[in-house]
């Protein structure tokens, strides 16, 4: 999956970061380092496999590490689903 993320620096340049992984949980990590690093966030979209686009709402993005979270949730996900 390709991630792009639209950027500000703070000296006010803008330029865009595109990455693939297949774990998504990088991305979001990725994004993440960009708000520590203060950098201000114009967009951030997702691209899979078929084409299609998710645009990222970047209020859902404050800092804090997000991979334990999504790996906790996918857990639980996947246990509901045995049940």
């Amino acid at each position: 999956m390709w991630l792009y993320i639209s950027l500000l620096s703070s000296h006010g340049e803008k330029f865009t970061v595109k990455l693939y992984s297949t774990e998504i949980e990088h991305q979001m990590e990725l994004i993440n380092q960009f708000f520590v690093a203060d950098f201000k966030m114009i967009s951030a979209f997702l691209i899979d496999r078929e084409g299609k686009r998710t645009d990222l709402p970047l209020e859902a993005f404050d800092g804090k590490p997000i991979a334990d979270s999504m790996n906790n949730l996918t857990t639980e996900y996947l246990q509901v689903l045995n049940s």
